[in-house]
């Protein structure tokens, strides 16, 4: 089992202090922000100067971050980490089940789709990464909503346009949280031909790189149906490898 290393999780902090407070820190006012006692504070903050992280003001005393970690952080941050993730997340579903797997986030009150990995097979359904869809007729936006605390997820139901995109498209607000509900229950979210006729689609989300994510399976009704149960189990097991923790609220 992994255990947190509390050396480097108190080098984070340090940075996350200067962020907070936006201006150089004393030595004790890093301290009282690390709740750290005056030693173990000197060093901490001596490592990070010989590192090259900190440096200290000559007259002052006053500590401050450099640029290096900045420049680390541009060398790495051209690719996105969580396009990295929904390549290989979605190639393994989409690998597993047969069938197209989507990657989408809360922007708004839309979903917008930001990875698609295709089904191999010749009936599919596919939508273009930068396309937007419903929250409350879709898997990936019923798995976000399932995600949200309950003040915070009936706050935005009621924003929510509710667009009838075909018959089955949900119209009432407390079907719909009842829906989530039962989703919350059952570990996915399901949307049948709600936000495209003759479409199916199963949903699950968590947090990957501090934004919460939704992945889905997505087919021709038909087969999806046939097949429930068996890609039900292939994204339970997906939620256990690919989220450290599925931020399911009930």
């Amino acid at each position: 089992m992994p255990q947190t290393v509390p050396a480097a999780q108190r080098a984070m902090q340090v940075f996350e202090a200067f962020a907070r407070e936006r201006r150089p820190l004393a030595h004790s006012e890093l301290a009282q922000a690390l709740d750290l006692a005056g030693s173990s504070c000197s060093d901490l903050v001596h490592t990070l100067i010989e590192a090259g992280y900190l440096l200290r003001t000559p007259k002052g005393r006053l500590l401050y971050p450099t640029s290096r970690l900045g420049d680390l952080v541009q060398r790495f941050s051209s690719t996105d980490p969580l396009l990295t993730f929904a390549a290989e997340a979605l190639e393994l579903l989409s690998k597993r089940s047969g069938e197209t797997s989507m990657g989408g986030y809360l922007d708004r009150d839309k979903v917008k789709i930001f990875a698609c990995q295709e089904s191999p097979r010749a009936l599919r359904y596919v939508l273009r990464p930068g396309t937007e869809v419903d929250v409350h007729s879709t898997a990936l936006g019923k798995a976000i909503l399932g995600t949200l605390a309950p003040t915070e997820r009936n706050t935005l139901i009621d924003l929510l346009p509710m667009t009838q995109t075909t018959s089955h498209s949900i119209q009432d607000r407390d079907l719909l949280r009842k829906d989530i509900e039962e989703g919350v229950k059952n570990g996915v979210f399901i949307a049948r031909e709600e936000g495209a006729e003759g479409v199916t689609a199963i949903g699950i989300a968590g947090k990957i790189n501090d934004r919460v994510t939704a992945l889905s399976l997505v087919g021709p009704a038909p087969r999806m149906e046939k097949r429930l149960g068996e890609y039900v189990a292939i994204l339970l097991q997906a939620r256990g490898e690919f989220f450290l923790s599925a931020p399911i609220q009930i």
